[in-house]
């Protein structure tokens, strides 16, 4: 007979060691468990990748691909037979083979020249994929469709395997436009309006048409595939051909831009508006802060059922009604098809076109009965000493001759000009707004603004002055020679 608290204590030591084994035996059970998961989900992994290959050497013509940045994913449907039709276009210069190896990359660049229109880096959010399914005939259907979920949107473009140069790559900076204008888009899909589409995929074929068409390799005598591209051309504006167009035909009003009926898209009506939209896109890509624009303007396009509240939102700083837009268009068809577009200036005349242009002429009179005496004064003058309307007067001349000035300047002052007129905008915004009701806290902000506007002003300057092209060196004075004395 064990004593009461030997009992207790065997009892309670029993106990303890049934839940020890209990509790080991559900450890070993979890363990054993999530070790069956693993090896499972391998498994299947395993037995998937066994069946692609299989169906890949069962099928050689289905391809699955995907491009460097991982936005685009490529799958290729084999043709049952070849058509007679797709041998026909091939041979067609205005058609190309998409091959799905080569297609991944030719995606990719042309996202990075719309991205460089647009300036900006921001990382892809939307996957595409794209189908390649046998060609039928030259007038085969290029769909696009989207579709909204829990992580973010998603797109499918059906593509025929040989497709027309100009239809390719209005699908694929369609579909850019697209991702980029449906990050922040909650409810529906962005609408991109026509001369959206049209402007930009014009200006990646007429920039780049080399480098984004990208046709498959030939097998050559040696059995290798490869593929041989000779160029030898000068630089050709990207505008030469809306230019010529634009010249012989009847350019497009902004109106008929904004809403074309289907033959304005159809035949030599469709060059005309092709044309007119890529010199839109152009001329709206080229104001001052014109990229920020038009990216806002694509990411306000969700919001509304007419894009036009969203153009007129993004560009409210230069138009506040659609007649705005249309007095603008009207002054950039004169002025581009009045002239030859090899009128850009040269490097110093460029120079010197700006030079005059962010200086002011003025006249001084030293006395009542003198004549007046011309000076010139800086922008920096005008907003330290001059009288408010006045000074604001002469800043909106200026910011108006310098937006007329830069398409006529050579590329690398662009910058240089809108950097110019971003200062001059933001300093008449402050005249207008100084954003405070007390008298002095406005006198405060616009001390403020003007001493940011000199200091960035005197900044612009120095720079300016240290890409001024150099003189060219007079040529020495050579006396005359005295003549030879006669014989």
């Amino acid at each position: 007979m064990r004593p009461a608290w030997r009992q207790h204590f065997h009892l309670k030591f029993r106990i303890a060691g049934q839940q020890q084994t209990q509790q080991r035996s559900r450890i070993i059970t979890q363990s054993l468990s999530s070790n069956k998961a693993l090896l499972l989900r391998i498994g299947i992994v395993i037995w998937c990748s066994v069946l692609c290959a299989c169906a890949q050497l069962d099928n050689p013509g289905v391809l699955l691909s995907r491009s460097f940045s991982g936005q685009f994913v490529i799958i290729s449907t084999p043709a049952a037979a070849r058509s007679p039709v797709a041998s026909l276009l091939e041979n067609d210069t205005n058609y190309v083979r998409l091959h799905p190896t080569l297609l991944p990359v030719s995606c990719d660049r042309i996202k990075q020249l719309v991205w460089r229109q647009l300036n900006t880096t921001a990382q892809w959010r939307g996957k595409i994929f794209l189908r390649l399914y046998p060609t039928a005939s030259g007038d085969d259907p290029v769909t696009i469709d989207s579709e909204k979920f829990s992580d973010g949107w998603q797109y499918r473009i059906s593509l025929p395997s040989i497709c027309q140069k100009e239809r390719y790559v209005r699908a694929i900076a369609s579909v850019l436009l697209l991702e980029f204008a449906n990050r922040e888009a909650r409810q529906r899909s962005a609408e991109l309006p026509t001369w959206l589409v049209e402007g930009f995929s014009r200006e990646v074929l007429a920039s780049k048409e080399l480098e984004v068409i990208l046709p498959p390799p030939q097998v050559s005598g040696t059995g290798l595939r490869m593929t041989t591209l000779l160029v030898n051309s000068r630089y050709a504006n990207p505008l030469a051909r809306a230019h010529d167009q634009l010249c012989t035909g009847s350019p497009l009003t902004f109106q008929q831009m904004s809403w074309p009926a289907a033959e304005q898209l159809e035949g030599d009506r469709g060059e005309l508006y092709r044309s007119s939209a890529q010199l839109f896109v152009h001329q709206l890509l080229n104001l001052p802060g014109g990229a920020d624009s038009m990216r806002a303007m694509l990411q306000q396009l969700p919001n509304y059922f007419n894009w036009q509240f969203a153009f007129l939102q993004a560009f409210h700083e230069i138009f506040q009604q659609p007649v705005d837009v249309e007095k603008w268009w009207s002054l950039q068809l004169v002025h581009f098809t009045g002239r030859e577009l090899s009128d850009t200036w040269t490097a110093e005349e460029s120079w010197q076109k700006l030079d005059e242009s962010i200086r002011s002429s003025v006249q001084i009179r030293v006395g009542t009965n003198e004549q007046p005496m011309r000076a010139e004064v800086s922008l920096q003058t005008i907003m330290r000493d001059w009288e408010q309307p006045r000074q604001t007067a002469a800043l909106e001349s200026k910011l108006r001759e310098l937006q007329m000035l830069r398409p006529r300047l050579i590329r690398d002052l662009g910058p240089l000009v809108d950097e110019y007129c971003r200062i001059i905008e933001a300093y008449l915004q402050t005249l207008t707004h100084p954003g405070s009701l007390l008298s002095f806290g406005k006198h405060a902000a616009l001390r403020r603004s003007l001493n940011e506007a000199l200091l960035r002003l005197d900044d612009l300057d120095a720079r300016r002055a240290l890409i001024r092209p150099a003189s060219k060196p007079a040529l020495p004075f050579q006396a005359n020679s005295p003549p030879a004395p006669l014989l």
